[in-house]
């Protein structure tokens, strides 16, 4: 395929010259040519040009002579980056990265990080973004990035979770948790009908997820098969920590995970743990019924963030565990709001009853909370069966047990559990922010990719978060770690040309407060902060 020049001889013995393209037609088939004449050759034997070729020939000429409009500066937006890149520093994630994936992809990797945190969209779409942050030289447009995420295979990504959690996942309490992500995706092994947490009826992964509690940062995940439940998963989750030769930690989980067999595998593995029993188990009953009178007291009282909760330990020690603790909690506030809201949901049910236009759906309520006669003389009476409400009232709902084999105190075992609101934000984070609510069409090995550049997200995300925490609320304005970014997303580095040295955009008011907080220093007024930060 190509242009050459060819000579064709006329009928009055005049050689033409032509230029020859050879070209594919798609309609046809098959390889033909388009044949261009430029002219003749003299008597002398020297091409003699038409005015088509010279008149082509000066516009090409003349194109190439026009250059490309000087630009004596470029400029760089630098805020979310700065923050980022000390968050990162600080988290010690890009060592272990560039020890398991080269340092090249462990920068590429942390550059998809930075721009899911602060956009959440497609990674395929991240490229005018990095781009105007001064990560051009990556070259992360779409066909690269979905490149990149084909290199990230299971067993790297296996190599940085040992190399990961063999640094920061020392003894200690771990969280682990489990969600569901729904997909469109018919290309995914993992994707099946199982229980969906998102109440969706699509196919789903499941994925597990392990937090340090020390340390806020998440160590570990697994993708799992979507109709995988929580009791069949914790045998596959010690394996895979005793493969990789994790330290025994404190397991903290939800009530899904409560099971005989789940707490014998615990134990066997040499693991603690502390763990909610659910609210339908037989001996929680019995324990709540035998201990509920002597819980309210001042001895029990836990005062936590303003508010009131009652806990109280009942040392027991099992054949299948050991020393155990069972820690009984009740939480008076909670379940004064839960009678409220209970008593004003019998008076919308008595209007339907009076009005005489019942809702099939309240069906069981009207039969058990309400007396309902209709006689000749006085008509329909509605009538509440106090009965049946005092019930209610005693119920034991708002109590609970903790069921632990580490903490020996009500106070520690409810801290342990409490920090499980982490591990739920993550996932908030990882399925809304970060573009996996719904995963797409995609192959096995890119979802496993971007699950991964996903995590690492979520690690810089926690480490900044964990610095936004613990600045005093009021000194940040209430401001979240997403409104901070937000915030310097327009902070500029404007670079130029020859020698005179970079200059950054006066930050404003909001910019100043955010870098001086998270002692991130920048320049104002000609001289450069030095403020470590109110943390």
């Amino acid at each position: 395929m190509g242009k050459r020049v060819i000579e064709i001889k006329g009928k009055d013995g005049t050689v033409y010259l032509y230029e020859d393209e050879s070209y594919w037609d798609k309609e046809k088939g098959y390889s033909t040519h388009r044949r261009t004449c430029i002219g003749k050759k003299g008597a002398d034997g020297k091409p003699i040009y038409n005015k088509y070729y010279t008149n082509r020939e000066m516009i090409q000429a003349l194109t190439a002579e026009v250059k490309e409009p000087k630009v004596v500066s470029n400029t760089t937006l630098v805020g979310e980056t700065m923050i980022l890149d000390k968050v990162t520093q600080d988290s010690g994630v890009l060592p272990v990265l560039t020890e398991s994936f080269g340092e090249d992809d462990a920068r590429k990797i942390i550059a998809l990080s930075y721009y899911q945190i602060c956009r959440g969209k497609a990674l395929s779409n991240a490229e005018d973004w990095l781009e105007q942050r001064g990560l051009r030289k990556l070259g992360l447009n779409s066909q690269r990035v979905s490149e990149l995420l084909e290199r990230l295979k299971e067993d790297k990504i296996n190599t940085f979770f040992q190399l990961w959690m063999g640094e920061h996942a020392e003894k200690g309490t771990h969280l682990f948790d489990l969600t569901s992500v729904s997909t469109y995706g018919k290309r995914n092994p993992y994707a099946e009908y199982g229980y969906n947490r998102d109440g969706e009826n699509l196919e789903q992964i499941n994925l597990a997820l392990l937090t340090s509690c020390q340390s806020g940062l998440p160590m570990w995940y697994q993708m799992l098969p979507g109709s995988m439940s929580d009791k069949v998963i914790l045998d596959q989750v010690l394996s895979m920590m005793k493969k990789m030769e994790v330290p025994r930690f404190t397991f903290v989980g939800d009530r899904g995970f409560y099971s005989d067999y789940n707490l014998e595998l615990l134990s066997r593995g040499g693991y603690k743990f502390t763990i909610p029993v659910p609210s339908n188990v037989a001996w929680q009953k019995k324990l709540i019924a035998e201990h509920r009178d002597t819980l309210i007291r001042p001895d029990n009282l836990i005062e936590d963030n303003g508010s009131i909760m009652y806990g109280k330990i009942i040392y027991k020690t099992t054949p299948a565990h050991g020393r155990t603790w069972y820690h009984l909690y009740f939480d008076p506030a909670r379940k004064d709001k839960v009678i409220a809201s209970f008593m004003q949901k019998l008076r919308r049910l008595k209007d339907e009853l009076e009005a005489d236009k019942p809702v099939e759906t309240h069906r069981a309520m009207y039969d058990r909370y309400f007396i309902v006669k209709n006689t000749p003389v006085r008509g329909r009476s509605v009538n509440y069966n106090d009965e049946a409400i005092q019930e209610f009232i005693n119920s034991d709902s708002c109590y609970w047990v903790l069921l632990s084999t580490s903490a020996k105190t009500a106070v520690q075992a409810l801290e342990e559990y409490r920090e499980r609101n982490g591990v739920e934000l993550y996932f908030d984070d990882e399925k809304n922010l970060l573009d996996l609510r719904r995963l797409k069409n995609h192959n096995e090995q890119t979802i496993k990719g971007k699950i991964f550049v996903t995590f690492i997200s979520l690690i810089i995300l926690a480490r900044l978060r964990k610095m936004v925490v613990q600045i005093d609320k009021k000194k940040r304005k209430y401001w979240s770690e997403h409104d901070m970014l937000r915030k310097v997303e327009t902070y500029a580095r404007v670079h130029f040309e020859g020698k005179y040295k970079d200059v950054c955009t006066t930050p404003t008011s909001a910019q100043r407060l955010v870098f001086d907080l998270l002692g991130i220093p920048y320049t104002f007024k000609g001289r450069e902060s030095t403020s470590e930060g109110e943390r």
